[in-house]
């Protein structure tokens, strides 16, 4: 197995070295984006964050997020296409298993779309205290699928996005 490993470097000494500069570029790029995004609606008042700040927060956390599942994709196919691994057939499979996870995690999805909602119309940011159903704190994180929130007690809570019917933002 050792020998196979060394044999496939020695040949592929150049391909492996592009897969690591892209992985680097690929991660240095999306933290740019990120930071450039945060740096335009900076309004250089450190003692206030503004709404369009905390938006932009989490904006970013979530853009990173997505960012890296995408650039570990990508360099893991181009790690299956260097040992031979035919990735059509992959590729073709994760489509029709997308299909079949989409009918399947209907729930999945209504958190996704939620979080999607929640961005777009800003009902919440980082940073906000809110009050969903009868958790109340602030947020503390928002991913596509979930809310976080802790309490002034310390107490988290995890709630799903799907799960948010009503929200009072006390901090608009």
């Amino acid at each position: 197995m050792q020998e196979f490993i060394i044999n496939i470097v020695k040949q592929n000494a150049v391909d492996i070295i592009w897969i690591v500069i892209l992985f680097f570029l690929g991660k240095i790029a999306l933290n740019l984006i990120v930071k450039r995004m945060a740096k335009i609606v900076d309004d250089g008042d450190d003692a206030h964050t503004s709404q369009e700040e905390k938006r932009a927060e989490t904006l970013g956390c979530i853009i990173i997020s997505i960012g890296n599942i995408v650039i570990y994709v990508i360099i893991l196919f181009m790690i299956l296409n260097l040992f031979g691994v035919d990735i059509r057939p992959i590729l073709a499979g994760a489509g029709v298993i997308g299909l079949a996870i989409g009918f399947g995690a209907q729930s999945l999805v209504k958190d996704f779309v939620s979080g999607l909602f929640i961005l777009i119309e800003n009902q919440y940011g980082i940073g906000d205290k809110i009050k969903v159903g009868s958790s109340e704190g602030y947020v503390i994180k928002i991913t596509m699928r979930s809310t976080v929130l802790k309490d002034d007690e310390g107490k988290i809570y995890y709630i799903s996005n799907g799960s948010i019917k009503d929200v009072i933002n006390m901090s608009q």
